[in-house]
């Protein structure tokens, strides 16, 4: 064998053991083995240019209670995770938009719309407990590395992002459904449901962790369920698994994340009911770029992009999201 064999030879085994390395990541908390090509760095690039976008057409809340709720209840959530990403947690000033969403790299936002169902602090800690699980759990990555080959592989995902290339409508709708913001490409579909259930675990031991009862999760999905009075799937909820099986889901890890709660409880009201339909409406309020630190786990101030071309429930209610998932 040549010296080139060899070495190409080398390269494919190095390659080969690389991609079977990644591809037995263990997901946190459910320890379930994922299959994941995609190198995370990758994943945060895309994940700050889609969240730049996202937002420069949005109205985010600032300088409010509402707001620095969000941020208390972001960074401890982002702490109890015990994931360094650059965390961002933004509050959009949408009430008529029941919605949460979380991108690679810790980018979430939360719509004023979903205050009400939350209802209060720990229900808020779970949703973005929620968020934070599918950013953690690498979710968005799991999707991609299904549809590698009609990307054109890596290769064609750094050209593209290094803005050497377009990709084709059927291209970036595959990245747009792998981030969770439109999960209208049926393969996708079972692969969202199973996440789902999944960051609603990681959510509700984060939550637990971060010191918020964790008997309150299965509370925000009744409510959730409420808020649409019978007669629809709110935007949160669509293409996702029932409310039911959502509470059965979380059942099960119960007794362990009220183990966590015990050993961190918060000493102040976290259950104290903060919104209503009323109180989540007006507040200080800015378009587009806004700061807003996480207290509790790492943030920075946020940024403005192009406005996002993507599909269903990551933005606003018919507009065109991992985690809420």
């Amino acid at each position: 064998m040549t010296i080139a064999r060899k070495t190409r030879h080398t390269a494919a085994r190095t390659l080969l053991l690389s991609a079977a390395l990644i591809a037995c990541a263990k997901v946190p908390i459910t320890g379930r083995r994922q299959l994941n090509l995609i190198p995370e760095s990758l994943m945060i690039s895309i994940g700050d240019s889609t969240y730049a976008s996202m937002l420069a057409d949005e109205t985010l809340s600032t300088g409010n209670d509402n707001a620095q709720t969000l941020q208390t209840v972001g960074g401890a959530i982002a702490a109890a995770s015990g994931v360094d990403y650059d965390w961002e947690f933004r509050l959009i000033q949408d009430n008529q938009t029941i919605n949460a969403w979380a991108l690679p790299g810790g980018k979430s936002a939360v719509y004023t719309g979903l205050l009400p169902v939350v209802e209060n602090e720990a229900g808020l800690a779970f949703v973005v407990g929620h968020e934070v699980g599918h950013a953690t759990a690498r979710h968005s990555a799991e999707r991609l590395s299904q549809q590698l080959a009609v990307l054109g592989g890596l290769t064609g995902l750094y050209v593209y992002l290094d803005k050497k290339s377009e990709l084709s409508d059927d291209q970036l709708a595959i990245v747009v459904a792998a981030l969770g913001l439109g999960t209208e490409v049926g393969v996708l579909l079972p692969f969202s449901r199973q996440h789902e259930e999944e960051a609603d675990i990681i959510g509700m031991m984060y939550m637990a962790k971060a010191g918020y009862p964790p008997d309150e999760a299965t509370e925000v999905w009744d409510r959730m369920e409420a808020a649409t009075g019978g007669s629809s799937t709110p935007e949160f909820l669509s293409t996702h698994p029932s409310n039911e099986n959502r509470k059965a889901n979380l059942k099960e890890w119960k007794a362990e994340a009220r183990k966590r709660y015990q050993r961190n409880k918060l000493s102040r009201d976290t259950l104290k009911t903060l919104w209503t339909d009323d109180s989540a409406r007006g507040g200080k309020t800015s378009g587009g770029k806004s700061g807003g630190k996480a207290s509790g786990g790492k943030a920075s101030g946020g940024k403005s992009g192009g406005k996002a071309s993507a599909g269903k429930s990551g933005g606003k209610a018919g507009s065109g999201r991992e985690r809420s998932r």
